[in-house]
């Protein structure tokens, strides 16, 4: 066996590393969500994320705000 059959997704497809805001097309979209890995941190901070955006629905408010940081294609529009 070839370490290539060993995945999912055949690793010879076309992987765009950078996606912009204005490429919008149905199938670099499918693409990049079927690719999107959800580690375990990251689980943790969707959580909370989550749990803090629910409660300005029942109590809205203005001072709420998030900085996202990162590097450029480093996935911080998802």
């Amino acid at each position: 066996m070839r370490i290539r059959d060993m995945f999912a997704d055949d690793i010879n497809r076309k992987i765009n590393g950078v996606i912009k805001v204005d490429q919008a097309a149905d199938d670099v979209t499918c693409q990049e969500l079927n690719e999107y890995v959800i580690t375990r941190e990251l689980k943790k901070h969707f959580i909370t994320f989550f749990n803090y955006y629910g409660e300005a629905f029942d109590q809205p408010t203005a001072d709420m705000g998030v900085w996202i940081s990162g590097f450029f294609g480093s996935g911080k529009s998802h």
